[in-house]
């Protein structure tokens, strides 16, 4: 089997030589791993990291982990495997330099919050031969993470907005006269387009049935995926409660499914309480479509009475919906980081400010960890103007007993030296 060295290039993009052979050794040696899986179910001490990831995979397919997910895995495992992949994981051929190398190469090539999904996988690998008894200290564990990490696209998540912000953008995708032109392709842009009147921004979102989406959306803090796999069985008018049942996804070699599995941890199946403007649009949106199906009606295989379906009765896409967000943000000047996911936060920092528990939070954003809604939806660094109006009521505001007041300041007076003296 011919194997010739990987090539590699340095910061000028200058080839770097294999001089003494060991890019080529390290290919051919991932290659022959590569090609005798472990047929055994056992992890020891001479199990390679190409075997070991071929067992945690299986385990993970077994724990029926998402799709995504696994797709996710496979894409960091093939760069994992090419690298390291006839590494012994009971010996010191993989240890946390090594682990520390391989994140430093997908944070370098990838970016950060792909090195930090690359870290669950190589983690779990190595939980996974430990609880096996294969080794004894996950050597992922004191890896650390890389710092200073070039940033690949938009990075830190979705923005924060205040309740002004949402004011204006529900208002506007009902309502706005603003002109919404199209997003053009990078080959558009440089060839260019004749000129055309483009919709108004209300125009537009009700051509793409987007204006109830992101109001609901807004109104629940749920998921996209979540909102779209959102139906009318679920939804309890007399109550005010829906409950979310299904999320939309794209699954490789499928395409979109609609998916409902116990335990999922990003579609618990919990029922939460709408706010009334929300009860006013479903209300309103249950007639449309029942004209709709009246006009229109639904193909025989319509088994799901989905809240929001595309116009020909199918599930609707996360992506092409967020594409369809991107044109509407752009059209309003709003920022990049503005994603359908600012209006969850929104919602976590709304219950926060009126004084609810993290707890309540969690409830209503159906996260399984409190903590976890702290530290990733809580906003810091805020201006907290109540809490310094409950430090100047505390400090300024008379007392109850004014005389008492008066003859603990004649004591002081007279002993002045008394906190001192006492060790105060």
């Amino acid at each position: 089997m011919g194997r010739v060295s990987p090539e590699r290039y340095d910061s000028l993009g200058r080839r770097v030589p294999d001089r003494d052979g060991s890019r080529a050794e390290a290919a051919l040696r991932a290659a022959s791993a590569a090609l005798t899986p472990n047929t055994g179910s056992e992890v020891t001490a001479s199990t390679t990291v190409t075997q070991l990831w071929q067992l945690y995979r299986m385990h993970l397919v077994k724990k029926d982990r998402a799709e995504n997910t696994l797709s996710n895995y496979d894409r960091w495992a093939r760069i994992l495997v090419s690298q390291y992949g006839f590494r012994r994981i009971g010996t010191d051929e993989f240890n946390t330099a090594i682990a520390e190398a391989f994140l430093e190469s997908v944070a370098e090539n990838h970016g950060r919050a792909s090195m930090l999904n690359a870290r669950s996988m190589l983690s779990g690998m190595f939980r996974y031969a430990v609880r096996k008894g294969a080794i004894g200290v996950n050597p992922v564990r004191e890896a650390e993470i890389p710092e200073n990490v070039a940033a690949k696209g938009r990075t830190g998540g979705a923005a924060h907005i205040e309740t002004e912000d949402l004011r204006f953008i529900l208002a506007s995708v009902y309502w706005s006269t603003l002109p919404c032109p199209r997003k053009l392709t990078k080959a558009e842009q440089k060839r260019g387009i004749r000129s055309y009147t483009p919709p108004t921004v209300a125009e537009y979102c009700e051509e793409a049935d987007l204006a109830d989406l992101i109001a609901i959306t807004a109104a629940t803090g749920q998921r996209p995926s979540q909102v779209l796999g959102l139906a009318w069985p679920f939804y309890h008018r007399k109550k005010k409660t829906i409950r979310t049942v299904g999320k939309v996804i794209r699954v490789k070699n499928k395409g979109l499914i609609r998916v409902v599995k116990d335990n999922d941890p990003k579609n618990p199946q919990g029922t939460i309480v709408l706010p009334d403007f929300a009860v006013d649009i479903l209300d309103r949106r249950w007639e449309h479509l029942q004209a709709r199906k009246r006009e229109n009606p639904p193909p025989a295989e319509y088994d799901v009475d989905l809240i929001f379906p595309s116009f020909d009765w199918t599930l609707r896409d996360p992506v092409n919906v967020n594409h369809q967000w991107q044109r509407v943000r752009e059209a309003l000047g709003l920022p990049d980081g503005l994603s359908p996911y600012a209006f969850r936060k929104f919602i976590a920092l709304l219950l926060d400010d009126e004084g609810l528990s993290a707890r309540v939070t969690a409830d209503v954003l159906q996260h399984a960890d409190p903590a976890m809604t702290q530290r990733k939806y809580m906003a810091r660094g805020r201006l907290h103007y109540n809490a310094a109006e409950i430090i100047h009521n505390a400090v300024m505001s008379e007392p109850d007993h004014l005389d008492d007041l008066d003859q603990d300041r004649e004591r002081k007076r007279r002993a002045p030296n008394i906190w001192r003296d006492s060790g105060g």
